[in-house]
């Protein structure tokens, strides 16, 4: 029918399409980071708290097989090739060795006490962090989460709040030695802690009814449902539950180091995904499809190489005092969080 001269059409909205379900990688890694990283804290923890003549043992497969490897793993993205080395002089080379510089100059000055205790809330900031971006990328993989703008403010909440209540815990009950170092903590009143508590059990109270409402109607995805789980079990038993602050970071640095090797063998994977670069044909090489144990051989390989040297250059030249080597491996660990923080966030922006 034909509508009278002058008269209006009222514009009805059309429905926002839904995306269908996505994944972060293939659905073996997205099971894989959920799984293998929170399995392997898990273990750690449980044959210390079993056999604490173990912890000697497995702080150094953590170290070599996970954490060492994980500072190498930021260099893969970062200076792996002479291209890259060349962009990225400053962060890979420069800035190493002013924050190293800086941090040696207040171990060796100000005492080993301040570097450790920085260290302690530096890397729980770290963790969380990169808890925080790991949820994000499963959210995205979600049909909710490739909406326009798209948050979840209950999951984000739950995985600020419990980490924060954690490190109150934490600060407030493990006296003043911490991974064979001196530490000053952040001691809060007990009724703050309690206040945080409250709160962190509001948010995780809250997240939970908006799940089971979810499940109950449109369904959930249950990746991403799991990932923020394990993130409040990981942070409440390695600062809350688990009395023992070396056997706790154990279990959390194992998982958070595992997480990352995962993280950034997939960023290197996706991209050379279309074969060998001449740019780069040692990282495009090991990272192509069904090189996975080449591409972690090699990178534990250097890793070796690489602070097998640096061992031996603060024992035999700097004579292996406390302050000095502290003070290096503490630069470098605080040169990664910078770093770490800023690759990201500058590739995401080149990709958008």
């Amino acid at each position: 029918m034909a509508l009278p001269l002058g008269a209006s059409v009222r514009r009805v909205p059309l429905p926002v399409a839904i995306a269908p379900k996505a994944r972060i990688w293939t659905d073996s890694f997205d099971t894989t980071l959920l799984v293998a990283p929170l399995a392997a804290g898990l273990a750690a923890a449980a044959l210390v708290t079993a056999n604490q003549q173990l912890y000697p043992v497995l702080l150094v497969l953590d170290l070599w097989l996970l954490g060492y490897h994980h500072v190498v793993a930021t260099y893969t993205r970062l200076a792996f090739d002479g291209q890259s080395l060349r962009r990225n002089r400053f962060l890979a080379v420069d800035l190493l060795l002013v924050v190293t510089g800086v941090t040696l100059v207040v171990a060796m000055s100000a005492g080993v006490w301040v570097i450790a205790s920085a260290f302690l809330y530096l890397q729980w900031f770290h963790y969380m962090r990169q808890g925080y971006g790991i949820a994000r990328m499963y959210f995205r993989a979600t049909p909710q989460g490739q909406l326009p703008a798209a948050r979840d403010w209950a999951a984000d909440l739950v995985i600020y709040l419990v980490p924060i209540y954690g490190i109150a815990s934490r600060s407030s009950t493990m006296g003043t030695e911490f991974l064979s170092l001196p530490v000053r903590t952040v001691v809060v009143p007990s009724g703050v802690v309690t206040l945080l508590a409250i709160l962190a059990a509001g948010g995780v109270a809250v997240w939970i009814a908006r799940t089971l409402r979810a499940a109950l109607s449109d369904g959930i995805d249950v990746s991403y449902t799991a990932f923020i789980a394990s993130h409040v079990t990981i942070f409440m038993l390695a600062y809350v539950v688990i009395a023992d602050v070396n056997t706790g970071w154990l279990a959390i640095n194992v998982w958070h180091n595992f997480q990352y090797v995962l993280v950034v063998w997939m960023a290197n994977a996706k991209r050379y995904a279309k074969g060998i670069e001449p740019t780069a044909r040692l990282l495009s090489r090991i990272s192509q499809p069904g090189r996975a144990i080449t591409y972690f051989a090699t990178c534990i390989g250097i890793t070796t190489l690489v602070y097998g040297l640096l061992n031996r250059f603060t024992v035999l030249v700097l004579g292996g005092g406390m302050g000095l080597t502290v003070g290096i491996y503490m630069g470098i660990n605080f040169h990664h969080y910078v770093v770490d923080a800023l690759i990201w966030k500058r590739r995401k922006t080149a990709t958008a």
